[in-house]
């Protein structure tokens, strides 16, 4: 027998009364799936009778219906019990509320993609947040079916066999710890100024163009302040030559036979400094149309534009942006490279190494990451060419530091 919408609201309320509120924990539901707002309301004085340890029956219900105040039809409770064939039954019941809920919540978020694309503007914003209103639709409170481990096991066993699906990086005691860049994991970089988080993130880059295309949005250097240490990292050509323009016949001719060689590097960088997060989006996809997206690297995190009419304050603003980043990275299967400035409290300390805590702006940075390496290295001093990874957090092991040598000259960081 098919039960229309009115009776299954009906029947939802009446096992709730039938089963002295039991059902109500039963289930997994939304007040605001109800068509009606008396419905969500009733719903919701019986949550809070419940949760205060009251008993609920036609009468206890009725009684705190007229203490509010709120004009209920007296006969909804009578109404409701005698359309509840079974309470055994809400599930099901609960089931048909919660589809026509999210079916209004579809038709509603579709006139409004209507109308946003009827207005004009932005293509990408406007697919952005047309994806935003059609998540939205969905119930919360529809969850997945339980499943014990005994249930999920032989997928961990098939996932075990499997070979680790990580990219190496250049530095092998850091691969020991993080075991490479996995797919759909965020990873932050972070640091204070001149520490060398762009040269790290450059070498990151260079271990992912080994299995693809790398899209590198740089918010602080030009295209050609990173070709440049580019060329100083792979030809070994000292870095003050290149930025003093001084190069030598010998260095022309290192390049000269680098770029006939290495044509088809798959590094797109983007140095657009007004770049929003859906213009990230967009670069990265794009990357991926010309060739397969190994990894997208951000330098980085803060420089992220706010776009116009956006009021949020500053952390949560950047606490968005790491979330979105985590979330770009398990839609397209990449690693995400976040580098993070770092504030100032490290430099007060005896050591002046840096903690998590130092992370500027956002303690949500910390929670979406996967990975947190956080520099360290006397940009003055005798000891300017050794720098520490401090692997501060590590979903996939243990954590620690690891100690390499900085060769500034030629943009590059080494095992030692």
């Amino acid at each position: 027998m098919m039960i229309d919408l009115e009776t299954a609201e009906l029947a939802v309320i009446g096992s709730a009364l039938l089963t002295n509120g039991r059902a109500l924990e039963d289930i997994d539901f939304s007040p605001t799936d109800y068509r009606h707002p008396t419905m969500e309301f009733i719903h919701r004085t019986m949550q809070d009778m419940k949760a205060a340890g009251q008993p609920i029956d036609l009468l206890t219900v009725s009684s705190a219906l007229m203490k509010s105040g709120e004009k209920v039809d007296p006969t909804i409770l009578h109404r409701a019990q005698e359309a509840t064939p079974s309470a055994a039954s809400v599930d099901h019941y609960a089931g048909i509320v919660t589809d026509a809920a999210t079916l209004r919540r579809l038709y509603g978020a579709a006139e409004k993609v209507k109308e946003m694309a009827a207005g004009g503007g932005d293509a990408d914003e406007i697919v952005e947040a047309a994806r935003r209103e059609m998540d939205a639709t969905q119930s919360r409170a529809r969850s997945t079916p339980v499943q014990f481990v005994a249930d999920t096991i032989g997928g961990t066993i098939d996932y075990l066999e499997e070979e680790v699906a990580s990219v190496p990086t250049l530095w092998r005691d850091v691969n020991h710890i993080i075991t490479g860049l996995r797919p759909g994991a965020l990873y932050v970089v972070g640091a204070r100024p001149s520490v060398g988080k762009s040269v790290v993130a450059l070498q990151l880059a260079q271990a992912l163009l080994q299995h693809g295309s790398v899209a590198f949005v740089s918010l602080e250097m030009s295209v050609n302040d990173l070709t440049t240490r580019l060329l100083s990292n792979e030809l070994r050509i000292d870095m003050g030559k290149l930025v003093r323009h001084e190069l030598d016949a010998t260095d022309w001719a290192k390049i000269g036979e680098w770029v006939r060689n290495r044509r088809q590097v798959p590094l797109a960088i983007n140095d657009n400094t007004g770049m929003s997060f859906t213009d990230l989006k967009r670069f990265a996809r794009n990357v991926h149309r010309k060739a397969p997206l190994a990894g997208v690297v951000v330098d980085y995190l803060q420089l992220m534009a706010q776009p116009p009419g956006d009021k949020r304050p500053r952390h949560e603003f950047v606490a968005d942006m790491s979330r979105q980043l985590k979330i770009l990275a398990m839609e397209m299967q990449v690693p995400v490279i976040a580098l993070s400035q770092l504030n100032r409290s490290s430099e007060s300390r005896d050591d002046k190494r840096p903690g998590l805590h130092d992370l500027r702006e956002s303690g949500a940075i910390e929670q979406d990451a996967d990975v947190v390496i956080l520099l360290h290295r006397e940009i003055m001093g005798d000891k300017t060419d050794e720098i520490t990874f401090s692997i501060a957090k590590n979903r996939h092991g243990r954590t620690g530091p690891v100690d390499l040598t900085f060769a500034g000259h030629y943009s590059q960081v080494r095992d030692k």
